[in-house]
């Protein structure tokens, strides 16, 4: 009996910590000049704008396993990382690339990264191919 308790216990002490580590906000936004990218995810919303009037802004909603799989991305980031990740390429300061500013925002934790369009630091690679990927998809 007390170890089924301390089963009972355990599942419910990591479904809390779960819901503790799960982010709040992703912010994706790469900016130079002529070009315009940001996506904004908040909860299960997705929005894409293309322009910085935001004229062209799409929301969608995410289904709970979008959400769920981003959640696990994150999650993962956070796990490698012990803080913010600068950008090692000096490519944006001469319009070789275009500057991308990263920002993942919890109750618990907030983690931002800066690099260049199309190569983004590998512990964060899947979640900003995961989070493009959504952003295309109808």
């Amino acid at each position: 009996m007390n170890y089924l308790l301390g089963m009972l216990m355990l599942v419910f002490a990591a479904k809390g910590c779960e819901e503790q580590l799960a982010y709040t906000s992703i912010d994706y936004e790469a900016s130079s000049r002529g070009i315009y990218y940001h996506i904004h995810v908040e909860g299960d919303q997705l929005m894409v704008e293309n322009t910085r009037d935001g004229s062209d802004k799409i929301t969608k909603t995410l289904t709970s396993a979008q959400v769920n799989e981003l959640n696990r991305l994150a999650q993962a980031y956070v796990a490698t990382t012990s803080g913010d990740t600068e950008n090692t390429s000096d490519a944006a300061a001469y319009d070789a690339a275009v500057p991308v500013t990263f920002v993942l925002m919890s109750d618990s934790y907030s983690r931002s990264a800066k690099f260049d369009r199309g190569s983004p630091p590998a512990q964060l690679a899947p979640l900003v191919g995961r989070l493009l990927l959504l952003a295309e998809t109808e």
